[in-house]
């Protein structure tokens, strides 16, 4: 009897840390919603437009990106006199380059389209991770360059990972790493985010720092100097332009 005591006693016990994990890790996210600014303002916004520099080589080029939520994204960017754009009109995903000697809109890779796509999820994805397909996994508590981060694990619904280090004190994004593959080719991204402010109750990081490689690292650094929510946006922006 006291031997069967035991074995039951344990896998309560078993159940019960179980149980609590689980729990634990939607608890993280729900504060970090909060921390964002809370779901009805996340739910409130429909556009945003960002403005800035991104510095690399020496140069710091002028950019801008124009978000209209989980259906639009328009990325500007002007070096040297001349302006390559990226754009997402919730089913198609082009990029005019002209550094690659033609101003001609071109589609991107399949793979490239779902990129972009989250790119145009302004709450981002661990937001209403259940409803878009995706699960999670508390990986722990660890040390991150001297601050106590959370490490999440997430799973889109193609099986795609990308782990979110949260600020264990705020509950903000501090990182998050995330693996693609485009074209036969893996990518492997890094980006860090800092100096957050709030625009209107909505927390954005102002700082960021993105690490990419797809066969040698490149290193770019994004200030973010203007945030606008909720403008007027023309839908024919994120449309693909038509050849004259």
């Amino acid at each position: 009897m006291k031997y069967l005591k035991t074995i039951i006693t344990f896998f309560l016990f078993l159940f019960i840390i179980s149980f609590s994990y689980s729990q634990t890790v939607d608890d993280i996210i729900n504060k970090h919603i909060t921390a964002q600014g809370g779901l009805d303002k996340i739910n409130s916004i429909k556009t945003m437009k960002i403005s800035g520099k991104v510095s690399g080589g020496g140069m710091d080029f002028p950019f801008t990106q124009t978000l209209r939520k989980s259906t639009g994204m328009l990325m500007e960017m002007t070096i040297q006199g001349m302006t390559m754009k990226q754009g997402y009109d919730g089913t198609t995903a082009w990029m005019i380059n002209p550094f690659q000697g033609s101003k001609k809109a071109e589609k991107m890779p399949k793979e490239q389209e779902k990129y972009m796509k989250e790119q145009s999820e302004i709450e981002g994805q661990l937001v209403n991770y259940k409803e878009k397909g995706s699960t999670v996994e508390l990986l722990g508590k660890e040390d991150m360059e001297g601050t106590e981060v959370y490490k999440i694990k997430l799973t889109d619904k193609d099986g795609d990972v990308t782990t979110y280090y949260l600020d264990a004190t705020s509950y903000l994004v501090l990182r998050q790493e995330s693996k693609r593959k485009i074209k036969e080719k893996e990518i492997s991204s890094t980006i860090t985010m800092g100096d957050y402010k709030s625009i209107d109750g909505f927390m954005i990081p102002h700082s960021v720092e993105i690490k990419s490689s797809g066969g040698q690292m490149e290193t770019q650094n994004v200030i973010i100097e203007k945030v606008e929510l909720n403008i007027p946006v023309e839908d024919d922006i994120f449309k693909m332009p038509e050849d004259k």
